[in-house]
């Protein structure tokens, strides 16, 4: 669950500015609804970890490889991902890197190309960043 939740965030994070807040709900069902800084979210993670749905217009597509590996696209730039498994998440988004981790609370913290990131995932599986 952390993993489609940290895939939904690190997708709507960066296609927005630099201090965008956001508040999206994923469901037990793999839906992820919500606004990121005035744009919809809308994306479905199936159990495998493969990811489609449209992030503030865009649509985006990852497909996990099973060992903590993604890559797809939001429109048109690729997306290569690597979770570790203990809350780290790297990779890179067109030219970007992202370098993130979350730890036992739910906290997320790093940055996606230039933009810091602080996120909170409550025990409702609400996530808001400032």
């Amino acid at each position: 669950m952390a993993r489609l939740i940290l895939t939904s965030l690190v997708l709507a994070t960066f296609i927005h500015p630099l201090y965008a807040q956001s508040s999206l709900y994923t469901d037990r069902s793999g839906y992820t609804t919500g606004i990121q800084d005035g744009r919809s979210v809308n994306t479905y993670t199936d159990q495998y970890g493969n990811t489609t749905g449209w992030v503030g217009g865009k649509y985006q597509s990852t497909y996990s490889d099973g060992y903590g590996g993604a890559t797809g696209t939001i429109g048109n730039k690729r997306i290569n991902t690597y979770d570790d498994g203990y809350g780290n998440i790297t990779g890179t988004i067109g030219r970007d890197r992202i370098n993130l981790h979350t730890d036992p609370s739910g906290t997320t913290t790093g940055t996606v190309g230039q933009r810091r990131l602080s996120c909170y995932t409550s025990r409702f599986r609400t996530t808001t960043c400032y």
